[in-house]
C-alpha cells in the first residue's frame, strides 16, 4: 500500500507540472514593439572627442594637427603645415624613441618621406622586425578608439600590423573618424542582387584589419605589445 501511494503522489506532481505547462502556453505574453529602425547606440555629439578618449584609455598616443581647410590652396601655408606633421613624426616619434629601422608600409608615402629625409624600408623579413612602422588609417573608429588597415593605396597589410615594430606611427585625418564597426560595414561591403539570386555582400578590400592599442609599460615595448601614436590631421 505504501508504493502505491508513492506511484500515486508521483503522478499527481507529474500531472500538476504538465497542467502549469499547458496553462503557461496557454497564456499570452506580451511582445514589446520593437523599431527595427531605431540605432542601438545613442548618437555621438563629438566623434573627435569620443575617438580620443577612447584611443587614448587603451594606450595609444593621439598627437593632433589642426588644419585650416580654407588655406590649403596657399602652397607656402600647406608646404609649412605639411612640414609641421613630419617634422614631429621624424625628431619626435623616431629619434626621441631611438627608431634606427623605419618600416614604410605605403607606396604613395615613400615619396614625401624622403622628401623631409626620413629613411624608410619597404619590406622586412619574418624573423627580423624594425624599430618602427609607419601605416596610414582608412577609418578610425570612436566607439572603441579602434583604427582600421586596408590595402588600398599599395598599403602593405600581411599578415598584420603587428609583430612588425616596436612603435607603430598611425597616419590619418579627422574626416575619416566613423561611429562604429556598423558604419564600417556599410562603407567597405558592395551588395549586388542578381536576378533569381540570393543578395550577395563582398568586401571592397581584400584584407581589413580593425586593431586597438593596447596598455604597455615602457620598458616593455615589443614587436608582439608595440606602442600605438597616431598622427591625426583635425580638418577645420
Amino acid at each position: 500500500m505504501e508504493k502505491s501511494n508513492s506511484y500515486e503522489g508521483l503522478g499527481n506532481a507529474k500531472d500538476n507540472i504538465c497542467q502549469s505547462i499547458r496553462k503557461a502556453l496557454a497564456t499570452p505574453v506580451h511582445v514589446p514593439d520593437i523599431n527595427m529602425d531605431q540605432e542601438l547606440f545613442p548618437p555621438i555629439p563629438n566623434m573627435l572627442e569620443c575617438f580620443q578618449q577612447k584611443f587614448e584609455a587603451a594606450g595609444g598616443k593621439l598627437v593632433p594637427f589642426k588644419m585650416d581647410v580654407s588655406r590649403m590652396n596657399d602652397r607656402a601655408y600647406a608646404s609649412h603645415f605639411q612640414k609641421s606633421v613630419y617634422d614631429y613624426l621624424k625628431d619626435y616619434e623616431l629619434e626621441t624613441n631611438r627608431c634606427m629601422t623605419v618600416l614604410n608600409t605605403s607606396s604613395q608615402l615613400a615619396p614625401v618621406l624622403a622628401n623631409f629625409n626620413i629613411p624608410t624600408i619597404d619590406y622586412i623579413r619574418n624573423s627580423e622586425p624594425v624599430d618602427a612602422a609607419i601605416v596610414y588609417a582608412e577609418f578610425l573608429i570612436a566607439r572603441t578608439g579602434s583604427i582600421v588597415l586596408s590595402q588600398r593605396g599599395g598599403l602593405m597589410l600581411y599578415p598584420s600590423i603587428r609583430n612588425l615594430a616596436r612603435h607603430i606611427i598611425v597616419l590619418s585625418q579627422s574626416s575619416r573618424i566613423i561611429p562604429d564597426l556598423h558604419t564600417l560595414t556599410q562603407l567597405t561591403t558592395t551588395t549586388q542582387q542578381k536576378e533569381n539570386r540570393i543578395e550577395e555582400s563582398d568586401f571592397n578590400f581584400d584584407m581589413l584589419e580593425v586593431i586597438r592599442p593596447s596598455l604597455v609599460d615602457e620598458n616593455s615595448i615589443s614587436p608582439t605589445a608595440p606602442h600605438f601614436s597616431l598622427l591625426l590631421v583635425v580638418d577645420n
